[in-house]
């Protein structure tokens, strides 16, 4: 069997600079959006990167609405509240803002408002049914407040499917945010200690890259 010769390589645009997070309001715009679902977790809810995107999207003429109930550990059930908040919401943007499980929140939520379905179709298979997303998503902006999970540049979303007691998700290219704003002054705050650990976490990810292999 001849082996695959041709591969496509494809990236989410990356912004970074320190106070870069002030943009996001103008990249948002730039983008079409005029309201905006912002989602995080109750953590980082009052902390000062939440703060200034909705600052940064107000003085851009945007209205952003904050969803603030991604859950750390997302499960399916605090991927359907997200869903459901923006169904309601009519939303034609998106921003995440903190760790992987925000990022990948608002990933989530822009899919099922955009293409609604039952929840297991899009879920990879063999747990899900596997369904490609129909088309392009909203815009979507992810703001890391730490390093190591990456969710501003992938086109994937995980959760913790609680019934089956499995660690699934979702996975395409549509996904991948239309920006990542990567500002240092948002991981001011870490602890030393977290720190470390998302560096390991990176390290532990790429290693995976060769591990993994059969």
């Amino acid at each position: 069997m001849a082996l695959e010769s041709v591969i496509t390589v494809g990236s989410t645009s990356i912004k970074y600079g320190f106070g870069s997070t002030r943009e996001v309001g103008f990249d948002m715009k730039e983008l079409g959006a005029t309201r905006v679902m912002v989602v995080t977790d109750r953590n980082l809810a009052e902390t000062a990167p939440v703060k200034l995107t909705l600052q940064a999207l107000k003085d851009a003429g945007i209205e952003a609405v904050l969803y603030r109930d991604a859950r750390v550990e997302p499960t399916d059930a605090s991927m359907k509240d997200a869903i459901d908040f923006a169904l309601r919401g009519s939303f034609n943007g998106f921003v995440g803002v903190g760790g992987g499980s925000s990022m990948d929140t608002a990933k989530v939520a822009n899919l099922y408002s955009t293409y609604p379905a039952d929840f297991l179709s899009y879920v990879n298979a063999p747990i899900g049914n596997g369904t490609p997303v129909p088309g392009p998503l909203k815009p979507l902006i992810g703001i890391p407040t730490t390093a190591g999970t990456g969710s501003e540049t992938t086109g994937v979303a995980i959760f913790d499917l609680v019934r089956m007691h499995v660690k699934t998700g979702i996975s395409h290219r549509h996904l991948r945010p239309a920006m990542g704003i990567v500002d240092p002054d948002n991981t001011r705050t870490l602890p030393g200690m977290v720190a470390a650990c998302t560096g390991f976490d990176i390290l532990v990810h790429a290693l995976e890259s060769f591990t993994a292999l059969p």
